[in-house]
């Protein structure tokens, strides 16, 4: 069992459009698992926002991102966080919740909870389940943001599953289909595999 508590911070009137997002985690959740459930968060959070245009730009800032990143995965991990690479989105910053007021006035937290067996795939839980568009998007680029800078193994294999999920909604089902929140994870991890399988072996192009 392993919780992540996120505190979306209120808006500093001096960056009206910067969102700040701290992370506090506990439990174990081991690092091949994190991708997991980051596909999982994500194709459930596209589910819930629907067809509206929060959910476009998330998928958009996501995938430009992932299309950027993903001929350097296997640059030293070091190297790409120095550079900037590993993160998301101009618009969010990954704080310490020590650096900002604790639960000042206007912060929300979102709380994502796993659970599961070793191998299968994890049982993800947002509390609570109800959330605006940007709490939704930020929750999203929040949890990665964190992964990405605390994980090499993440922050390697995340521009492959995003691109992966793009494929999934634009060849076989769009993101707001019930068929979709199931079948979009699984798709990103097996074409995750196929193609680092295929990188050890030389034949990635």
């Amino acid at each position: 069992m392993a919780e992540f508590t996120l505190t979306l911070h209120a808006r500093d009137e001096a960056q009206p459009d910067l969102h700040k997002v701290s992370v506090v985690a506990e439990g174990e959740l081991p690092e091949y698992g994190q991708v997991w459930v980051w596909d999982i968060l994500y194709a459930r959070q596209l589910f819930a926002l629907g067809e509206v245009q929060a959910a476009q730009d998330l998928k958009e800032t996501l995938e430009l991102w992932a299309v950027n990143m993903s001929s350097k995965v296997f640059q030293p991990h070091g190297h790409i966080l120095s550079k900037g690479y590993l993160d998301l989105s101009e618009n969010l910053q990954l704080v310490s919740g020590d650096d900002v007021p604790a639960t000042a006035e206007g912060d929300r937290q979102v709380v994502v909870s796993v659970d599961g067996q070793a191998g299968q795939l994890p049982d993800v839980v947002v509390s609570p389940e109800s959330l605006t568009a940007e709490e939704r998007q930020d929750l999203v680029l929040g949890l990665g943001q964190y992964f990405n800078f605390e994980n090499p193994m993440f922050a390697r294999e995340l521009p492959i599953h995003v691109l992966a999920m793009r494929k999934y909604y634009a060849d076989i089902n769009l993101p707001h289909t019930q068929i979709a929140l199931d079948e979009a994870p699984f798709f990103a991890i097996q074409k995750a595999m196929e193609y680092f399988q295929a990188a050890n072996q030389g034949t990635v192009q």
